[in-house]
């Protein structure tokens, strides 16, 4: 699927400037503890994007924001069993 301007724009932002926008405009959708790494994901919907939040467990930091508008990946995450 190729990516949209909104999703590349939003990918292209420091990891800070993408922390505060899903903070400040987000709506959380669900989270997700991996029972079988040492990961939370959390996903929320941002102005027409989903974002994807991956957490460490051990120590809080977030490793990684991502936006996709990829429905079968949000269908993955609804479907996979994580524990």
């Amino acid at each position: 699927m190729h990516k949209t301007t909104l999703e590349k724009r939003f990918n292209s932002q420091n990891l800070a400037e993408k922390y505060r926008h899903v903070w400040n405009k987000g709506i959380h959708l669900f989270s997700i503890n991996d029972a079988n790494r040492d990961f939370y994901y959390s996903v929320f919907y941002i102005d027409f994007l989903f974002a994807e939040i991956i957490y460490n467990k051990l120590n809080g930091e977030i490793i990684t924001i991502k936006s996709f508008t990829d429905k079968a990946k949000l269908m993955y995450y609804l479907r996979e069993d994580f524990s």
